[in-house]
């Protein structure tokens, strides 16, 4: 099993109030339209998010996808830098020597070679380390290379594994999309940053972090048949088309409480009511509702994801190593032999599901 060491945040540019957003909506939409991304701005349960470009730039017409990806390796070189030595404060020489697996993430950019390149320099990994990079997950992509590192971790329990994702939604945006998809998109998605050490059970130098820890039991997931419409992007001369499909909620109304059920039955839990605690990907308000109201989860397990929405916004696959942070900072609350979940769901349409479990 891997235990969580440590997580670390960052948000790049500042952060803008919904309401300082919304005050952009003229600039772009008129008629129905602005009364309707209005609407979601108002219902989306977004209190403010980071942006790196001032909403001034993205309500600009012209901008082409090779300026936004400029834009955006530039930003991701930064967001690298504060990671790192976030990381190299927060860990010793002995601890990143023995991170054997680098997993990164980023869905909203487009660089060869990838952000796992700077952060090998960046950190003085050894140049023999196992790097995977997940692009196409999307949103799922954080709890994926988590449950990677677990199961790496499981047959190499004297390593540790090093998970980061980074994501700058907001270079996607694209003025000339004034979709129902690119009006919720608009309304939720913000810019951050966010990783996680995870180490195995033999790993040397475990520095014991104050109060219990938490560690992955096991994972699960499922990729489901017909779904490939339901959210991904796509490439146009602008850049990045957001997909969001009306669908998405109502298959997460009729199939998610089974799917959680089959994780439980695999994972010898008696049913989701067994989860007390979380970390799950706040995909927008009406998913956490669906996981509340129709899945059954308690709100003790979504508590860190409305937190998240509020406060940053939906980051794609940084957001449940957001959440997963949030958790721990409260460390000392948390109760030896409970149980909880980390989940997201991205492009294929795909879940990603791990149990936690307070040690």
């Amino acid at each position: 099993m891997a235990t969580i060491e440590r997580t670390w945040t960052h948000f790049p540019g500042r952060p803008y109030p919904q309401e300082e957003l919304s005050a952009y909506l003229p600039s772009w939409l008129s008629g129905p339209k602005l009364a309707l991304a209005q609407q979601l701005f108002r219902r989306s349960g977004v209190a403010s998010r980071n942006l790196v470009a001032p909403p001034e730039e993205l309500v600009r017409l012209g901008r082409s996808f090779s300026a936004k990806n400029d834009r955006y390796r530039a930003e991701i070189r930064e967001i690298c830098g504060n990671i790192a030595r976030s990381i190299l404060e927060g860990t010793t020489h002995e601890e990143r020597r023995s991170i054997d697996m680098l997993v990164t993430a980023s869905c909203t950019g487009f660089q060869i070679p990838a952000m796992d390149a700077e952060l090998v320099a960046a950190l003085g990994l050894r140049p023999t380390i196992r790097r995977v990079n997940l692009t196409q997950h999307g949103c799922s992509a954080g709890a994926a290379g988590v449950g990677l590192a677990h199961e790496w971790l499981a047959a190499n329990s004297d390593k540790r594994a090093l998970v980061v994702c980074a994501e700058l939604c907001s270079l996607t945006f694209q003025m000339e999309d004034t979709t129902e998809e690119n009006l919720v998109s608009a309304a939720i998605f913000g810019d951050g940053a966010a990783a996680v050490l995870l180490s195995g059970d033999k790993a040397a130098g475990r520095q014991s972090a104050s109060g219990p820890k938490v560690r992955i039991r096991n994972t699960y997931r499922e990729i489901f048949d017909g779904t490939e419409h339901f959210m991904g992007f796509e490439v146009n001369d602008a850049g990045l088309k957001i997909k969001l499909s009306r669908d998405v909620v109502p298959f997460c109304k009729d199939k998610l409480g089974a799917v959680l059920a089959r994780a439980c039955d695999k994972w010898c839990l008696p049913s989701p009511v067994a989860l007390t605690l979380g970390a799950v990907h706040p995909g927008g308000r009406r998913i956490l509702e669906v996981l509340e109201d129709d899945v059954g989860l308690p709100t003790s397990v979504t508590r860190t994801s409305w937190d998240c929405l509020s406060q940053h916004g939906n980051l794609s696959s940084a957001t449940v190593l957001v959440t997963l942070d949030r958790l721990l900072a409260d460390r000392d609350k948390l109760e030896p032999g409970t149980f909880g979940l980390l989940s997201a769901f991205g492009p294929g349409f795909c879940a990603e599901l791990g149990l936690l479990e307070v040690v």
